[in-house]
C-alpha cells in the first residue's frame, strides 16, 4: 500500500516520503479499514520537526484522523465489510488502509460525504469543549473567533453560528477576510490588527 512515511525528523518536510509499505495486519480487537480521505492537522505538522506533545518512534506513518470503509473485521465487532467509518489514532491516517481498534471508529453521520466528514473530527471537537463545554455558550451571545481562517476557527465559527450565536471572525491577513465572509458566514469579519478591540467594541 501506499503511505506518507516520516523517515527523519525536519523543519521542512524532507523526512517525509510517499512510500510503498506492507497493508497492516490485525491484531486482536482491531478493524481494518479502506482509507478514502483523511485531513490534515496541525499536529501532523509538528510531529513531521518533533514538536508535538506526543512523539512516535521512526519511522511512522503521518495523520491523525480519516474515513474510510470497513475492509476486514472480527466475527464480534459491531462493524462490517462496507461501513463507511471515520477516526483516527495518533498516527497512520495517511496510508491507503488504516488497523484501528473498534473503540476509534465510529459511523460516519448520514449525510455527510467522505472529505466533510474526515474534516470534522479533531477541528469540530477541539471547537465544541473550547465554545460549549468550557465558555458555556448559550442562543444570542456573541463569539469572538481569532485565527477563524485556520481548521479549528472556520469550525468554530461554522458551531457558533449553529447554536444561535452572532459570530465575529478575525484574521490578521486582509486577504483572508473575503474567503472568510464566504465561507464562515460570519456576522462581520474584522482584521484583529492594531485596535481592533474598538470595532468590537462597536459590532
Amino acid at each position: 500500500m501506499r503511505a506518507v512515511l516520516v523517515r527523519s525528523l525536519s523543519p521542512d518536510l524532507s523526512g517525509v516520503e510517499l512510500a510503498e509499505m506492507p497493508s497492516p495486519v490485525l491484531e486482536e480487537g482491531q478493524v481494518l479499514v479502506k482509507v478514502r480521505a483523511a485531513s490534515l492537522n496541525y499536529p501532523d505538522l509538528l510531529m513531521t520537526q518533533g514538536a508535538y506533545q506526543f512523539k512516535p518512534e521512526l519511522p511512522f506513518v503521518s495523520g491523525l484522523e480519516m474515513v474510510g470503509e470497513v475492509a476486514e473485521a472480527p466475527p464480534d465487532s459491531a462493524f462490517t465489510v462496507g461501513d463507511r467509518v471515520m477516526g483516527g489514532a495518533k498516527t497512520g491516517a495517511f496510508a491507503d488502509y488504516i488497523a484501528l481498534p473498534e473503540r476509534s471508529l465510529r459511523a460516519i453521520p448520514h449525510g455527510l460525504d467522505f472529505p466533510a466528514a474526515a474534516a470534522m473530527g479533531a477541528a469540530y471537537h477541539t471547537a465544541y469543549v473550547a465554545l460549549v463545554e468550557l465558555g458555556g455558550l448559550t442562543e444570542g451571545q456573541t463569539v469572538l473567533v481569532h485565527g477563524a481562517s485556520g481548521g479549528v476557527g472556520l469550525a468554530a465559527c461554522d458551531l457558533a453560528r449553529a447554536l444561535g450565536a452572532k459570530v465575529i471572525a478575525a484574521s490578521h491577513r486582509e486577504d483572508k477576510l473575503a474567503a472568510l465572509e464566504q465561507i464562515a458566514k460570519p456576522d462581520a469579519a474584522i482584521l484583529n490588527t492594531g485596535r481592533f478591540r474598538d470595532q468590537v467594541a462597536e459590532l
